[in-house]
């Protein structure tokens, strides 16, 4: 609705107006509004519906789309992802705690793609030369689901560089990572950094 009110104004202003706006303004207002829309919500029950989950925030404004996300045998992967019709709605979730099925869930803001991979991607250090991007996999999902993970190696020699890099789904239970000691993979202390950390070595 926003949107449309946004169209009419814009056209509206550039019928009647000296100056124009440029178009790159009203489309990056387009890809703007929906992020600012849009939340994920995280620590969901198993057993939390569709149906139910935009009920219940159906209580903070008029909710455009909401998904649970599944895997392929259809459970539920105990996140979503909502938006709503107003910005003005995210802010109300955003002020208070919210229980959905008798579980504490954690509805946050959605970010952009790339601040999310910034967010989400770790570089690790200190890599033993066994250490494969496989074994690297395994090992660090059980701080959450692994989306990428990659040992770099010498093009020449096809050997470890000594150092990789991590990405996860979500960051919400990865933050315990950064600056861990005693992380020991494939019998060898490896350290973990933040985007912004190894950016400022």
């Amino acid at each position: 609705m926003l949107v449309i009110v946004f169209l009419a104004l814009f056209l509206a202003l550039n019928s009647t107006c000296r100056h124009t706006f440029p178009l790159q303004s009203i489309s990056s207002y387009l890809l703007w509004f929906p992020l600012v829309s849009k939340m994920f919500v995280g620590g969901l029950n198993w057993d939390t519906t569709d149906e139910g989950l935009r009920k219940y925030f159906s209580e903070f404004g008029k909710v455009d789309a909401c998904t649970i996300m599944r895997d392929p045998d259809g459970r539920s992967r105990g996140f979503a992802f909502l938006t709503f019709e107003e910005p003005s709605s995210v802010n109300a979730v955003m002020v208070r705690e919210h229980y959905l099925d008798g579980k504490a869930i954690d509805p946050k803001r959605a970010i952009p793609r790339e601040e999310h991979l910034r967010n989400t991607r770790y570089f690790l250090g200190g890599l033993s030369p066994s250490t494969t991007s496989e074994s690297m996999r395994e090992f660090f999902s059980v701080y959450g689901k692994v989306v990428d993970a990659t040992v770099m190696v010498d093009r020449e020699t096809g050997r470890s560089k000594g150092f990789g890099f991590v990405t996860f789904e979500d960051a919400s239970n990865t933050d315990q990572l950064v600056g861990k000691q005693g992380l020991i993979l494939d019998d060898k202390q490896v350290s973990v950094q933040t985007r912004g950390q190894w950016s400022a070595d």
